[in-house]
């Protein structure tokens, strides 16, 4: 029990100075390998400001994006960040895929 304590305390670490990193650093740029051309289909995902656009692309990634991709966001920007947008985020006819994928991660209870 002690160890998963400690694993889930190293993880909440890394994601805070990882987003630490983020906030001080504009041009951080996450390694961009790890999403596919398909989920960003329509941008140029080297000039994407990772801070300032972070609703956009969890939008994206949750509705277009691979479980690798969706994964690799929570630990870029942490649950607590993606319950936010979570929260906030309205579902047209056009992005339900979004919201499946978010209640799938985040469990049904957090929405």
């Amino acid at each position: 029990m002690a160890t998963i304590k400690k694993k889930r305390q190293c993880r909440d670490l890394f994601v805070y100075l990882q987003f630490e990193i983020m906030e001080q650093d504009t041009t951080y740029k996450p390694n961009l390998g790890r999403f596919s051309r398909v989920t960003f289909w329509d941008t140029d995902i080297a000039n994407i400001d990772w801070n300032r656009h972070a609703d956009f692309v969890i939008e994206r990634v949750f509705g277009y994006g691979t479980a690798d991709e969706q994964d690799y966001l929570l630990t870029l920007y942490g649950s607590k960040r993606i319950h936010r947008f979570a929260e906030s985020f309205r579902p047209s006819p056009y992005n339900l895929n979004t919201l499946t994928n978010l209640k799938k991660k985040l469990g049904y209870a957090a929405l």
